[in-house]
This record gives structure tokens, sequence and C-alpha cells, in this order.
């Protein structure tokens, strides 16, 4: 464990880092919100799924073939 007292390790600035942050934060947001959408198309899609499964249930709809 000696060894890593003596590794020398390299890191940005404050500033840099303040940076890497900030695009981190806004990366993370917009995929967040890209997410969400997804989620609300999902939800959509699983209701119109209940409401085509309803009609044919209900006769509403015929089944062809």
């Amino acid at each position: 464990m000696r060894v890593l007292e003596r590794l020398i390790v390299s890191y940005p600035t404050l500033k840099e880092q303040h940076q890497i942050a900030d695009y981190l934060d806004n990366k993370c947001t917009e995929i967040d919100s890209l997410i969400a959408i997804k989620q609300q198309k999902i939800e959509e899609l699983k209701d119109y799924k209940k409401s085509i499964i309803y009609e044919y249930v209900t006769g509403k709809k015929e089944v062809d073939g």
C-alpha cells in the first residue's frame, strides 16, 4: 500500500471541474426529460391497447378472418 502514497494523481482545475459538473447536470436533465416523454408514450400506448381490447370484447369491433 505504500505505492499509493507515492502515486501522483492529476485532476482538472476547480474551474474545469465546475464546467464538467455543469455539463453533466445539463445532460442528466436532458436524459430525464427524454425518459419522461418515453414513459408518457408508453402509458398512451397502454391506454390505446386497453381501448382496442375493450372494443373487441364488447363487440363494437369484429375480428376479420
